[in-house]
């Protein structure tokens, strides 16, 4: 694995140990990221006072020698055009984070990590591991969106917010908690402490009909937050929709919340093929950014 580094913006001496570090990582193959998740990380990590580290994957395309591709393809030439294509890419997206980043005036640290195609999923998720937060994009119609984003919340041991296509960051104002009191829930309560004592309100939402939930669970993490000084309350709604994923992300929006926070289930190892079913439902097609946690 190969690493260049490149910093942009004066280090706060006074502040560093109190300064949120977060995590934008930066695809270059087969599909590109796009500029509205720099942007949306770049107005993002402003609102916070946040240094941003954003991290552009370059590609490494192993050549295995086949006969038969050696007649029909010039497999060497295209795997150095897929290769430069990448190179490229990464040149551009640090180029739009940088000049984002300075405009906004915030925090940026860009590096470009080359690393071998099959691995690229798994070193998103090793390089989250150093941040407080990544920050990801989920597309419904550019699947290695969700490859990167199910690789960071289950392999990175980080939080992470996920924004939907066309979604513009914006200020928290307020945050709705999806609870059922389980220990995924419990730790995206947790990881997304610094929004919800920023919050000018906090609702903690239990849907009911897709599983049984203890009935005052909600009501008493509500209790728990309004005593450490949050504007919080309860509410409870019925799972109507065709997926319980669907349901809590509308019920939210109908709450009028600026971000959903919830817990990811899955096992890690299979993760491709047991994810719970509101994990599924919020990554097949996020409706609104989500702070994710496993």
């Amino acid at each position: 694995m190969e690493i260049d580094d490149c910093n942009r913006g004066g280090p706060r001496e006074m502040e560093q140990d109190m300064t949120a570090q977060y995590f934008l990582p930066l695809a270059t193959y087969p599909d590109s990221s796009s500029e509205l998740i720099i942007s949306n990380a770049v107005t993002f990590a402003g609102y916070y006072s946040a240094h941003l580290h954003a991290c552009a994957l370059t590609v490494a395309i192993p050549h295995i020698p086949n006969a038969w591709s050696s007649l029909l393809l010039d497999t060497p030439k295209m795997i150095e055009h897929a290769e430069i294509l990448s190179r490229d890419r990464a040149a551009t997206l640090v180029s739009a984070a940088t000049n984002l980043a300075a405009s906004a005036e915030v925090e940026l640290s860009c590096r470009t990590v080359k690393t071998a195609l099959p691995l690229l999923h798994d070193t998103a998720a090793t390089e989250a591991r150093f941040f407080d937060l990544a920050i990801l994009e989920c597309i419904a119609d550019v699947p290695d969106t969700r490859i990167v984003a199910e690789a960071v919340i289950f392999g990175s041991g980080r939080p992470a917010i996920i924004f939907p296509k066309k979604t513009l960051a914006g200020p928290i104002d307020h945050l709705v908690i999806a609870w059922d009191g389980s220990r995924a829930a419990a730790r995206a309560v947790n990881d997304a402490n610094p929004f919800i004592h920023k919050a000018k309100r906090v609702s903690v939402l239990s849907v009911t009909g897709e599983k049984p939930l203890a009935e005052p669970s909600g009501a008493h993490l509500a209790e728990i937050l309004v005593s450490s000084g949050v504007n919080a309350s309860s509410t409870a709604a019925r799972f109507t929709s065709s997926s319980i994923g669907l349901s809590i992300q509308q019920t939210a929006l109908e709450l009028g919340a600026d971000i959903l926070v919830m817990g990811g289930f899955g096992h890690s190892r299979l993760r491709d093929f047991v994810l719970g079913g509101a994990t599924d439902g919020v990554l097949h097609e996020p409706l609104l950014p989500v702070l994710m946690s496993h």
